[in-house]
């Protein structure tokens, strides 16, 4: 799935867990921390079309008991493995610095469609590029503070304790998964 928006990938993602209807779509844009994404018809139903259009996901309508026939969209295998392969591709910095949001995103649905190997795979990924990236962000701000303008010298303090607390959510979810695995062992 090349050039698609996020929002193609969130749908897929949702549609991983259960076929939905764009009303049931939008009602979680609506309703959820993934606010974020436009719950527009203008939005949602477009990018199905291009999910549909593309092979990714299939659709069809639902005859329901009410007067309303609802039209369900699943992922195709086609559309479960570009997802997965979004998902999986390593992290570079770039992506530290510009697409933190969408590497949440991939995250979000990690356990459902890659697996916890996948996702531990993942988090130390992430851990390695931000903490590789702070430093830089910290010599910069050594080097340039001084001649920064007081608000544009707090704006990158307040960058640099998001990427140091990005790092410590990602060691911390890295101990989580950790002991799960653990436990899982033990059985």
């Amino acid at each position: 799935m090349q050039n698609d928006s996020l929002l193609g990938y969130a749908l897929l993602g949702l549609l991983q867990q259960e076929p939905r209807s764009g009303y049931d779509l939008r009602k979680i844009f609506a309703n959820s921390p993934m606010g974020t994404f436009s719950d527009s018809p203008g939005a949602i139903y477009p990018a199905l079309q291009r999910l549909e259009k593309r092979g990714l996901v299939r659709s069809r309508v639902h005859e329901s008991s009410g007067l309303r026939r609802r039209r369900l969209f699943r992922p195709t295998s086609s559309g479960k493995r570009a997802f997965k392969t979004w998902q999986t591709k390593p992290i570079i910095a770039n992506d530290v610095i510009h697409r933190v949001d969408e590497l949440m995103l991939r995250f979000s649905f990690m356990d459902e469609s890659a697996g916890a190997v996948h996702a531990a795979r993942f988090l130390k990924g992430l851990a390695k590029e931000v903490a590789a990236y702070i430093p830089s962000l910290r010599q910069f701000l050594k080097v340039q503070g001084a001649r920064m303008p007081l608000s544009g010298r707090l704006a990158l303090e307040s960058g640099i304790r998001s990427y140091e607390t990005l790092l410590g959510w990602t060691k911390s979810a890295l101990r989580i998964y950790a002991r799960r695995k653990k436990r899982g062992a033990r059985k």
